[in-house]
């Protein structure tokens, strides 16, 4: 017997159970070609969050059978939430195959910030990990830029021959929405929810000898916006050109990532206080308190993102507390939520954070210009 997969998800149709994922109608399986199942025809039309029985470690085996069919792979990486996306089980990938990293969301970072500052960034980054990519593209799944670059430099690396090449990453990096463009088609599903593709996919591109290949999003750890309800956690995701807004602390003020971390000032410098800038969605509110009013804030209406609800069971996880010294030119991430750029001086604090989230002091993506 033939077996047909939905064209969105990948995943092989039934129609015996509805519950099940695949479940498309019997008349339509065996009548109709280029199928949706059940499950993306509600994504795509609907906007539905819908559930699946897959998980994590279903998600890593099927993404590992396609990379090693692989002749190169398209790491995705999210530039606005790099921690999040720069996972060891996608660097191990990455030291085992060819590569051209892409870089998504580029079109969210200030204007100011040059790409060659960003791929030289993103190369030392690597380096770091004894990691060299074949090469380094720059994409806006947003705004369709970037992906002719793909196509030539995939074409630059194998001359016209027939390649396979394999798109991978965290989940919510854009991977099927660039698979999309590189097709001229919207034919895989995308959605702003975790897990929507489920198997891979294969497609060739338009006017190309390469086959390209989506994968299922590889599950992250370590984000905020992973503790939180799904819709919840969207708002901390960039839909526009990211917030960032600048700042000049006394020691014993507490600066307020929403309600999701904050830290306080132990040290400022002798003659002039430090100088940051905090970069976060739009939706994410920063606030500078002294340590007295920092409870006050967290039970009341201030700060709006999380329902009460929602804030009793985010400070139901284990907290942290840590002192972290940040050097001028050097950023303080946490993943899933934002970071901080200490433009002039040194900044030591005492951060509190989930311990579950990842947090890390990491060379400034680009360096304050000296007069």
């Amino acid at each position: 017997m033939i077996t047909k997969k939905c064209l969105g998800c990948g995943i092989e149709l039934q129609c015996e159970d509805k519950n099940k994922e695949g479940f498309v109608p019997e008349e339509k399986l065996w009548t109709q070609e280029n199928l949706l199942c059940q499950r993306c025809y509600k994504i795509k039309n609907y906007g539905q969050n819908l559930t699946n029985n897959f998980s994590s470690e279903d998600y890593r085996k099927e993404v590992l059978q396609s990379v090693k069919k692989s002749d190169i792979i398209l790491p995705i990486f999210d530039i606005i939430d790099f921690e999040g996306s720069f996972t060891d089980e996608v660097l191990d990938y990455l030291r085992d195959y060819n590569s051209i990293v892409l870089i998504n969301k580029i079109d969210l970072l200030p204007d100011f910030i040059h790409p060659t500052e960003i791929s030289n960034w993103v190369k030392a980054r690597l380096a770091e990990e004894g990691i060299v990519p074949d090469d380094i593209a720059f994409v806006s799944a947003k705004n369709k830029y970037g992906v002719n670059g793909i196509i030539r430099k995939i074409n630059n690396i194998f001359k016209n021959k027939k390649v396979r090449a394999t798109i991978l990453g965290v989940s919510n990096v854009g991977k099927s929405s660039i698979i999309n463009l590189l097709l001229k088609d919207d034919r895989i599903t995308t959605s702003k929810y975790s897990g929507t593709t489920l198997k891979s996919i294969n497609n060739k591109v338009p006017d190309t000898q390469i086959t390209i290949v989506d994968t299922p999003g590889l599950i992250p750890v370590g984000r905020v916006s992973d503790l939180i309800s799904v819709e919840s956690g969207l708002k901390l995701v960039p839909a526009g050109e990211i917030s960032r807004k600048t700042f000049k602390l006394e020691e014993n003020q507490v600066f307020m990532f929403d309600v999701f971390c904050r830290f306080k000032i132990l040290e400022a410098n002798s003659g002039y206080k430090t100088i940051f800038s905090a970069y976060s969605s739009k939706n994410v509110k920063f606030h500078v308190t002294h340590q007295e009013r920092v409870s006050d804030l967290l039970k009341g209406d201030f700060f709006q993102i999380l329902s009460k609800n929602e804030k009793e069971r985010y400070f139901e996880n284990k907290f942290v507390t840590k002192v972290i010294e940040v050097k001028e030119n050097e950023e303080l991430v946490i993943a899933g939520l934002g970071w901080i750029n200490v433009k002039r001086g040194t900044l030591k604090v005492e951060i509190v954070y989930p311990e579950a989230v990842k947090v890390v002091v990491r060379e400034a993506i680009f360096k304050s210009k000296k007069n």
